[in-house]
């Protein structure tokens, strides 16, 4: 019984969980719309690219790697 009672007290002064609290609804809600919109766009900009390189011939293949090529000047002493 004193077990129950210490349970019951200390379930009450603890705060509640953030996610039924009205600004942690709104918080959860607005962090899903950011991730939709994330989505979104990244769709978009994914379909743009397709569409680009099924436009242009030369963007259907990606472009080789760039070689670089240092020449290093001979040291005067």
């Amino acid at each position: 019984m004193r077990l129950l009672c210490l349970v019951l007290l200390l379930s009450v002064s603890l705060p509640g969980c953030s996610m039924f609290t009205k600004s942690g609804r709104m918080d959860r809600a607005y962090y899903k719309q950011l991730n939709q919109a994330k989505a979104a766009r990244e769709k978009r900009r994914q379909q743009l690219i397709q569409h680009q390189r099924a436009e242009l011939p030369s963007l259907r293949n990606s472009p080789p790697p760039l070689q670089q090529t240092v020449e290093t000047a001979p040291e005067n002493q």
